[in-house]
């Protein structure tokens, strides 16, 4: 599953970040797009999330997740 980060810019500063999984993307783009208009100075940049890589630690109790991290890439306004 894709999940993206959409950020709500304002005359170019960020005002909010907001994390979606991929089925709801075009939903959520278009319920922000109506609420706040480019013609009120606002925009939308869309990224989408991938893994990078994980970090296990493996002990005696087994192997175990100590964190993800994750890169971003620019998607194309559609």
């Amino acid at each position: 599953m894709n999940d993206y980060l959409i950020q709500l810019h304002r005359d170019d500063c960020l005002w909010a970040e907001l994390t979606v999984g991929g089925t709801r993307l075009a939903e959520i783009r278009a319920e922000f797009a109506q609420r706040f208009p480019s013609s009120e100075g606002f925009s939308l940049r869309v990224q989408q999330r991938q893994e990078q890589r994980r970090i296990v630690e493996c002990g005696p109790e087994g192997i175990r997740l100590l964190g993800v991290q994750y890169r971003y890439l620019e998607l194309e306004e559609a």
